[in-house]
């Protein structure tokens, strides 16, 4: 795991790499966990053969991953990088590429289908690595019959990536590729932005450089204490 994280701290790479757990014995997993302990963001994903569990350490962008089959398989298994694998693997196959937006919108309608429209030519621009743009409700007329149109177009996907904390957010991802709701909340509960991203994992959950190379020296500090 150091030397994962050095490696993204010199060079920060779209791929996470993978650290099975799955040879330990439950002592070894013990202490793995209680020496990356959980942090503040986390995450469940799912497919038709495989529900994930995941959890970011306190060391961010060390994740550790729990992974269920539909036949009762279980593995364990850590990984270092922006976003876990599973993550960007049901973000890329389980959206649709085109949605059906409606020829009329339903009375009570203001801005629904020209922002359905804009968010179908948005995602099919889209190319990997590109800056994700962002629509913010709070600065447009949405009517609570445009939030019930763009929910029932858009759909959701089993992908909900949550962060805790200061500046907590909520992450869905919508059934349209490259397109997520993305809502912050106050330490009340209460949604204070509520917006949609166009692109890649939000930037709100992805970790950055500073972050590798501040895990890096913390867990480099854990080791020699355990060690000495």
């Amino acid at each position: 795991v150091l030397a994962d994280l050095d490696r993204q701290a010199l060079a920060p790479s779209d791929l996470p790499t993978r650290i099975s757990l799955d040879d330990l014995d439950e002592t070894d997993k013990a202490t793995v966990a209680d020496i990356l302990g959980e942090g503040d963001v986390w995450a469940k994903v799912g497919d038709r053969n495989t529900y994930w569990r995941v959890v970011e350490s306190v060391l961010a962008g060390v994740w550790r991953l729990e992974a269920s089959t539909a036949d009762g398989t279980t593995s364990e298994w850590i990984e270092v990088g922006q976003v876990p694998q599973p993550v960007l693997t049901v973000a890329a196959e389980q959206p649709r590429a085109t949605i059906d937006i409606p020829e009329h919108a339903p009375q009570g309608a203001m801005n629904a289908l020209p922002l359905l429209v804009e968010l179908q030519e948005r995602s099919r621009a889209y190319q990997p690595g590109g800056e994700n743009h962002v629509i913010n409700f709070t600065l447009l007329p949405i009517t609570e019959v445009d939030t019930q149109v763009l929910t029932s177009v858009l759909g959701q996907i089993p992908l909900v990536i949550r962060s805790g904390g200061y500046g907590s957010s909520r992450v869905f991802a919508t059934g349209l590729r490259h397109v997520w709701a993305v809502q912050y909340i106050n330490s009340m509960g209460n949604v204070i932005l509520d917006t949609l991203e166009i692109g890649g994992v939000p930037v709100s959950v992805l970790a950055a450089r500073e972050d590798f190379e501040d895990s890096a020296e913390r867990l480099g500090e854990i080791l020699e204490a355990f060690t000495s």
